[in-house]
């Protein structure tokens, strides 16, 4: 009997721990301020790989691309560059959203 529910024991620890790991999984959205007073937000994904920006209106999943510094994420004609609190967005209604730091 001891052996059969160490393997199901196993199991719902891995699968406990998948869970928790989801890569659609979002941090706590981030919401920037900008120069003339415009805003978005910006909900990273947990393992970097997209981040889902909601400004003007709209809200779009960019997803991560190459950078010279900062993080950049883009999707088609939009893009958001942040580095440390400080962050640009463009291709979004009402934008470019420039001179951005996060609250």
């Amino acid at each position: 009997m001891r052996r059969a529910l160490v393997p199901l024991v196993l199991l719902a620890l891995t699968a406990a721990g998948c869970a928790t790991l989801a890569p659609d999984a979002t941090d706590a959205p981030i919401r920037y301020r900008c120069e003339a007073g415009k805003s978005f937000t910006a909900a990273y994904a947990l393992h970097g790989k997209r981040v889902l920006v909601t400004a003007g209106g709209v809200s779009r999943t960019l997803k991560l691309a190459r950078s010279g510094s900062g993080a950049r994420y883009t999707a088609g004609g939009s893009e958001i560059w942040s580095k440390g609190s400080e962050a640009m967005l463009k291709g979004f209604p009402g934008g470019p959203y420039k001179a951005c730091r996060s609250q």
